[in-house]
């Protein structure tokens, strides 16, 4: 049996704790000040407070009058103008591939056309030329 006491604790990996003891306790200085529950923080019976009564829900509710949704199309209609409804509807007809760039700023339409953007890069497009 050995000579030397050390602390009881266990840590969460499994190993004990290689601390001596403090002041005859099972456990060291560092475990001894890290299980005291200081008495702010001690769980206290506490008297649960009465419930308030709920309030009446008013007699009449004012009828709420619901807007029909709009359909995609006619959101995409009001925010776009004439000429960027035309542009869009060139580029979804003839366009086989690429893509069509709206910007908003404050939550406005401030530009709507295609993108030119080529099918490879410029500098595979002049090697196999």
């Amino acid at each position: 049996m050995s000579t030397v006491n050390r602390c009881i604790a266990i840590a969460a990996h499994g190993r004990r704790c290689q601390q001596t003891t403090y002041r005859g306790g099972p456990y060291c200085w560092h475990h001894t000040q890290s299980r005291k529950v200081w008495p702010p923080s001690r769980v206290q019976a506490r008297q649960r407070k009465a419930a308030a009564p709920a309030a009446a829900p008013p007699a009449e509710l004012p009828a709420l009058r619901v807007e029909p949704a709009l359909s995609p199309l006619e959101r995409i209609s009001q925010a776009l103008t004439d000429e960027q409804l035309e542009e869009l509807a060139e580029f979804l007809s003839r366009r086989s591939f690429g893509t069509f760039r709206i910007r908003k700023a404050d939550g406005e339409v401030v530009d709507a056309r295609p993108d030119v953007a080529l099918p490879y890069p410029l500098s595979r497009r002049s090697a196999s030329a």
